[in-house]
Order: structure tokens, then C-alpha cells, then sequence
């Protein structure tokens, strides 16, 4: 009787162990991963709060629309992630500059052109928008 405890006792303390190891093993790195999670979103809700835009003039240039935005904000916004709708149908740009730093313009020339009364609005790569009524 005393062997068969003992090795009663090493089976269940070895079982122990690997349950432990396997216990942290995955739970660290899931803690290390929620972590680093929360650090990104922290610092694109900072970046959302310091990002502005403001549509300050659309113009007609045939056959095109030439739409300026003024970055009022102080993140640089990369153009190409920027989405520019009309009455909510997205449409196709081409852009002055690649970055739009804080308070420098920028021209979007848009290949169609809205209609009297379409609200036209730009979306940054963080989803800040601005709205312009034609």
C-alpha cells in the first residue's frame, strides 16, 4: 500500500504541473496580446481626437470636380486611405499631395461631378469626416 501512494502521488503531481504549464503557457501570451490590443486602440482614439478636417470650397472644372480640404488638425492625414462620397455613392479621386500635414490644404479632384443639392463628404483613414451640400 505505501508504494502504490507514493505513486499515486507522483501521477497527480506530475498531472499538476503539465496542467499548470499549460495553463500559463496560454494565458500569458493571451494577456501580452490583449495588451498590446489595448495600446493600439488607445492610440488610434487619440489620433481620431486630434484628427479635423474642413471642406473649404468645391469648384467645377470641366468635366471634373476640384474639391479643397484644409487638415485642421494635427495628424497628417495620407490621402490615399481618404474616401470621398456623394450622397453616399463612393467615388474616384486623384489628390494634389500624398499627405495632407496640419494645417496645409489640399486638393481632391474627383472625376464626376455632384448635383445641385448632393451632399458630398470625405472620410479620413481614421474616420473623421467632413460634409459639404452642393
Amino acid at each position: 500500500m505505501g508504494l502504490s501512494l507514493v505513486a499515486a502521488t507522483a501521477i497527480v503531481g506530475i498531472a499538476v504541473l503539465v496542467s499548470i504549464e499549460l495553463i500559463v503557457g496560454t494565458t500569458i501570451p493571451t494577456l501580452t496580446d490583449f495588451h498590446d490590443s489595448y495600446d493600439d486602440m488607445k492610440d488610434r482614439s487619440i489620433e481620431k481626437v486630434q484628427t479635423d478636417i474642413t471642406i473649404t470650397n468645391v469648384a467645377w472644372s470641366d468635366p471634373n470636380m476640384v474639391i479643397t480640404v484644409n487638415n485642421t488638425g494635427t495628424e497628417t492625414i495620407n490621402t490615399s486611405y481618404c474616401n470621398i462620397l456623394f450622397d453616399g455613392s463612393s467615388k474616384t479621386f486623384t489628390c494634389s499631395v500624398f499627405n495632407i500635414y496640419p494645417e496645409k490644404t489640399a486638393l481632391f479632384n474627383v472625376q464626376e461631378r455632384a448635383n445641385p443639392g448632393d451632399i458630398i463628404k470625405i472620410i479620413t483613414p481614421n474616420g473623421v469626416s467632413d460634409y459639404y451640400t452642393v
